[in-house]
């Protein structure tokens, strides 16, 4: 039974598509089917025509894509050809262009322009450096502590000259100075006194240690005197002044703030061209003398020496506005010894810190250390009463100053 059933109603399904067709093909429809039955088979009809039209759409497309790729395929064979073309003429042009030359005699160079003298001036030299006056005063009254009314005036300059030219680079270093102290009683004193030259020639070694030579010179511009007495002079221009003469190697660091060298051969001369101070054996020289005839033999103006030299140079800011340099210069004399056989040293350290206030402006302590065995004091001591000199031997010399300086850079 229930199989007719089922077979009765797919008998109906199918005569009410077929008049639901009918009817959307301009046939009159039935009304006795349901509008949602009509609704179904209309959509179902535009659905079919939807794809029918798509279908003519895509066969087209793949119609013009195969006359585009056939299109495409003609140029770059045409592409090809006009390649092949190319390098044929330009082939024959290069045959043709050699064979002329062969034909055309060739021509002496003549001379070549020289590179301008200032151009190469300023790829290879670099000149820098700086002056200033540094000023100090002092203003006492009925200051129970004591003390005197005075002023101080220091004017000071500074150089550094390089010359690079391949793997050789020369260098040369100015530190100049001159000082004066004025008090209340009109009394002059010198306070500072310094000319110092470097001269320096390194081979470049494409290393940080590298060949080195170093000639440093060092004296003084003015006399200078025992004071408060300024009757008796103890130092003048060349008495003493110092020449070092070094060859070693040299070690620097890439930002160069700390450097170095060490040379195990060095030559030290002192000369001494006051005769008066010579004709005492001042600064290491030799004394003069009476000989057995009792002649004057006069003092010797030159004395050499034979060490080992070690200078250390090394600056480095601290912040923005305090920058610290020092430069440590050591002499190891093989020559004269110690009474204990200990090879004798010289020792010359300079410290300086620039607190920068401005960019013309600034405060400078100077604090520097000195040691030399040919340097001597006297030594007193009190003998019936009396302070009597009994002996004169060498000391640590100190110097510190502190003030505000006016400074221009270039």
């Amino acid at each position: 039974m229930r199989f007719v059933h089922r077979h009765f109603f797919r008998i109906a399904l199918t005569i009410t598509a077929m008049i639901a067709a009918s009817q959307s093909f301009g046939q009159v429809g039935y009304p006795f089917l349901s509008p949602t039955i009509d609704s179904i088979c209309q959509s179902t009809l535009e659905y079919v025509q939807i794809k029918q039209l798509l279908l003519r759409q895509q066969e087209q497309i793949e119609q013009e894509v195969q006359q585009l790729e056939s299109t495409l395929k003609a140029l770059n064979q045409e592409h090809s050809d006009i390649l092949i073309e190319q390098q044929a003429i330009e082939s024959e042009l290069t045959a043709i262009n050699q064979h002329l030359d062969s034909l055309t005699p060739k021509r002496p160079k003549g001379p070549q322009p020289r590179e301008n003298i200032i151009t190469l001036l300023n790829e290879r030299i670099s000149f820098h450096g700086g002056y200033g006056l540094n000023i100090n005063q002092l203003a006492l009254s009925n200051w129970a502590a004591g003390g005197e009314n005075s002023w101080a005036g220091k004017a000071f300059a500074n150089f550094s000259l390089s010359y690079h030219k391949k793997k050789f680079e020369q260098r040369l270093n100015g530190a100049f100075a001159f000082g004066i102290s004025r008090f209340a009683d009109k009394r002059i004193e010198k306070q500072d006194d310094k000319l110092d030259l470097t001269y320096s020639l390194l081979l470049d070694s494409k290393t940080q240690w590298n060949i080195s030579m170093v000639a440093v010179f060092n004296t003084q511009f003015a006399n200078g005197y025992k004071y408060p007495n300024d009757s008796t002079v103890i130092s003048s221009f060349f008495a003493p002044a110092y020449l070092t003469l070094s060859a070693g190697y040299s070690y620097k660091t890439k930002n160069e703030h700390f450097q170095i060298f060490l040379s195990p051969m060095a030559g030290k001369v002192t000369f001494v061209f006051n005769q008066d101070l010579a004709d005492a054996g001042s600064f290491g020289v030799k004394k003069g003398y009476y000989d057995e005839d009792g002649i004057w033999i006069p003092g010797e103006n030159i004395n050499a020496s034979m060490g080992i030299n070690v200078i250390l140079n090394y600056k480095q800011p601290i912040g923005k506005s305090i920058h610290y340099t020092t430069m440590l210069n050591t002499f190891y004399n093989y020559i004269e010894r110690r009474d204990d056989d200990r090879l004798r040293l010289d020792v010359n350290w300079e410290n300086t810190v620039n607190f920068v206030i401005s960019k013309h402006l600034t405060t400078i302590l100077f604090i520097n250390m000195k040691y030399d065995h040919n340097t001597t004091f006297p030594v007193y001591e009190t003998i019936e009463g009396v302070e009597t000199v009994v002996d004169n031997v060498p000391k640590l010399q100190l110097k510190e100053s502190v003030g505000i300086a006016f400074v221009h850079t270039f």
